[in-house]
């Protein structure tokens, strides 16, 4: 993946999701005032993140976690992706103090629309409903298949901190957790199934193939993703043209799927790329196909201390795509 292409005439094209895990510059601080890397931390951070975006070589990158915009907008650029986008800003408190990070997306090709999702009020589980990160809608106009719908998502995470926790007596606080998660979790279960709806409601509008990418901070076969999986399209003709399909199905494998995090011996895959059904093989409606899928975790299975330090807790994730 990582010799050059041309952008324009290639019959083949890489899409990655990666989250660059606290990507903010010094002197400002992520989540409390003693997380501020120093210069030479920062530098080790995006010569890192120069380095795996450069292997790469993808055309289009998803991204989480990301505090400093145009910090990242200025470094992509000079990778050779002139077109970028978000559509939200992190909260910001005492002018350096950094929470909830964003999404971003960077392309080597035009991004002719972009807009947080709208979602239709009547559908809300309850008024004062917020996704836990606003999920980006870009419209791409790509080589070889033209507009293509692309959502980048951070769905939320497991945990769930409740007012005044840590005040609370070893029972308490245990009894406490187990809400938070399961907060969590209804809360991750509505972002994704009033996403599935959007891309639904937005296919059948326009007719253009989809690509959904992110953290989605839980296994897929989670039931909070019951709307990903293709059961309720499988069998019926009308509704095969909106199935939902993993890129890591779309490609034989012969070993296991690899994980995209790991947290102490704990590890699992939370980073996914879903592609409509012009990219799955047996579909009548297809465009193109995918002919490979990485996990790109060196930096978390053979760390070097000099170069990944700052890097990422996350592997990122690229398919590649060719067009017959």
């Amino acid at each position: 993946m990582s010799e050059a292409r041309n952008a324009n005439d290639s019959k083949e094209m890489t899409v990655t999701t990666l989250n660059l895990f606290n990507y903010l510059s010094p002197p400002n601080a992520f989540y409390s005032q003693e997380n501020i890397y120093t210069e030479a931390q920062w530098l080790q951070k995006q010569n890192w993140l120069d380095d795996h975006l450069s292997k790469q070589d993808s055309d289009i990158v998803a991204f989480q976690e990301v505090f400093s915009i145009e910090s990242l907008h200025s470094q992509v650029a000079k990778l050779g992706y002139p077109h970028f986008a978000t559509v939200d800003t992190p909260f910001i408190e005492h002018n350096f103090l950094y929470s909830q990070p964003v999404l971003a997306l960077a392309s080597k090709h035009p991004i002719v629309d972009v807009h947080p999702m709208k979602i239709n009020s009547a559908l809300l589980p309850y008024d004062a409903f917020e996704f836990s990160r606003s999920p980006i809608h870009a419209v791409v106009d790509m080589p070889n298949l033209g507009l293509v719908d692309i959502y980048v998502v951070h769905f939320k995470s497991k945990r769930l901190e409740l007012e005044n926790e840590r005040e609370l007596l070893e029972v308490n606080r245990w009894s406490s957790n187990t809400l938070g998660l399961w907060y969590s979790t209804v809360q991750r279960g509505f972002e994704a199934h009033l996403l599935f709806t959007y891309v639904v409601q937005n296919k059948h509008k326009h007719s253009r193939p989809f690509m959904l990418m992110g953290d989605f901070n839980n296994a897929i076969e989670g039931d909070e993703f019951a709307c990903f999986k293709p059961s309720g399209t499988s069998q019926n003709h009308e509704l095969a043209s909106y199935g939902f399909h993993d890129a890591w199905h779309l490609v034989q494998h012969h070993t296991p799927r690899p994980p995209t995090h790991y947290y102490g011996s704990h590890s699992q895959v939370l980073d996914y790329i879903l592609l409509s059904d012009e990219f799955s093989p047996s579909s009548a409606n297809r465009l193109a196909t995918v002919n490979g899928y990485s996990v790109n975790d060196k930096h978390l299975i053979d760390p070097r201390s000099d170069q990944d330090l700052y890097s990422s807790d996350h592997a990122s994730v690229s398919i590649n795509i060719s067009f017959d």
